[in-house]
């Protein structure tokens, strides 16, 4: 009796210190670029994960948040998040994202073609006065 508490509680010690990720750390603005020094932005809300990137434009999708991973779309992806990073990996990617501070969010300006292109306008902005050292950056990709 007493090695099957032992074991339940061992069990639930584990399963406890597992790190999870809440909705909370993985709302907000991100940024990376690609493998291919392609800049794109990531904003994401309680239910959907939208990609702006620079040569398609804004592409929404909707996301599942599980406790230490994330499905967007039809891929699933591990995710380590902190107050300023967030990575996304799989067995073939891996993505460091970076906080993005924004005065505005993609969400509030879909409702308004003007402020939608000042938002797009503004993305362009933050690509061009990047430092060319950070616009040159490539993501570790395994």
């Amino acid at each position: 009796m007493i090695s099957k508490m032992y074991f339940a509680l061992c069990v639930l010690i584990l399963l406890g210190c597992s790190k999870k990720i809440s909705s909370n750390q993985v709302i907000g603005n991100w940024w990376s670029i690609e493998d291919d020094s392609i800049y794109f932005e990531l904003y994401v809300n309680e239910h959907e994960w939208v990609v702006n990137h620079e040569d398609y434009g804004p592409f929404p999708y909707k996301y599942t948040l599980y406790s230490d991973s994330i499905c967007i779309g039809e891929k699933k992806w591990a995710v380590e998040a902190t107050d300023t990073s967030l990575v996304l990996s799989n067995q073939e990617e891996k993505f460091i994202l970076y906080k993005l501070s924004l005065k505005e969010s993609i969400f509030e300006s879909w409702n308004d073609s003007l402020a939608f292109e000042n938002f797009q306008e503004e993305f362009i902005r933050r690509y061009l006065h990047m430092p060319r050292k950070q616009r040159n950056y490539i993501d570790v990709t395994f």
